[in-house]
């Protein structure tokens, strides 16, 4: 297999797209690939991993339980939603989380934050997370709190942090880290990285997507190892944000882990276009 840097890079350099990404063993401190990395981006529906985060820190302390149920109201469903079409009811929290990251569902994600609120998910970003570009401004949809300038936040080093502190649980408590792994690996969106990989991959990841704007990150578990694998396609010359060009990133990332034993880890240099 050739150099698995120089292939990444062709492929990107070839989309035309502006791409950022970071694929890194995390219990290594060297990355194997990374471009534009600490680039700070709208996070679409990644920012639902931090939310998740800080809902289940607020079950630590216990301040809340995952069996307490909460009230879907008619005013809560958003348009987009494939969950809570049949009327007001109650959910648990822990159903309602799951649905945020496996559907993504931004009707579950409005009445979590609700619940738990903007400044106290941001303290638990800043403080307990330590990342410096991830920040919840405004609700899922709320379009007129982007016309006022109001918007969240994420990038892939921050990403990567979030993620490490999760697998290596270094945040919340090991039951909490467990079911919070759980959950992603659940994850059903499955057409950015894995579009073109037929094989079963264990990837606890989330999803996220705008106009013109993709996300997908998170940690592949191959061969007992994990590596965090994380992918932006920003400013897109396609509206849906490329997912092409994340499946065949995906693919050539996979196929290059998968066989990482036989390859040895490249020395990482850093490149744009």
């Amino acid at each position: 297999m050739e150099n698995i840097i120089d292939n990444l890079d062709s492929i990107i350099k070839y989309s035309g797209e502006n791409v950022s990404a970071i694929i890194k063993d995390i219990n290594s401190q060297e990355y194997i690939y990374k471009f534009n990395s600490d680039t700070k981006l709208i996070s679409a529906s990644t920012i639902k991993v931090p939310i998740m985060l800080a809902i289940l820190e607020e079950v630590r302390q216990g301040n809340i339980s995952l069996d307490a149920e909460l009230l879907v109201k008619s005013e809560d469903v958003t348009y987009n939603t494939k969950v809570f079409e049949n009327g007001e009811k109650r959910y648990s929290i822990y159903e309602l989380i799951n649905w945020m990251i496996i559907n993504s569902d931004n009707t579950a994600t409005n009445v979590l934050i609700r619940k738990i609120g903007m400044d106290k998910i941001n303290s638990y970003i800043l403080n307990e997370l330590k990342v410096k570009s991830t920040s919840l401004q405004r609700y899922m949809l709320d379009f007129e709190a982007v016309k006022e300038g109001l918007n969240n936040y994420m990038s892939q080093e921050d990403m990567l942090i979030i993620f490490t502190k999760l697998f290596n649980k270094k945040i919340l408590n090991d039951d909490l880290c467990e079911k919070a792994v759980n959950i992603l690996y659940n994850q059903r969106g499955q057409y950015r990285i894995m579009r073109y990989i037929y094989e079963p991959v264990k990837f606890a990841h989330k999803g996220g997507a705008l106009d013109y704007l993709g996300h997908d990150v998170g940690v592949m578990n191959i061969n007992d190892k994990l590596y965090y694998v994380g992918i932006s396609v920003y400013d897109s010359k396609d509206k849906e944000g490329n997912n092409r060009l994340f499946g065949n990133l995906g693919r050539e990332i996979y196929e290059y882990l998968k066989n990482i034993k036989k390859q040895g880890v490249p020395v990482y240099k850093n490149k744009g276009y």
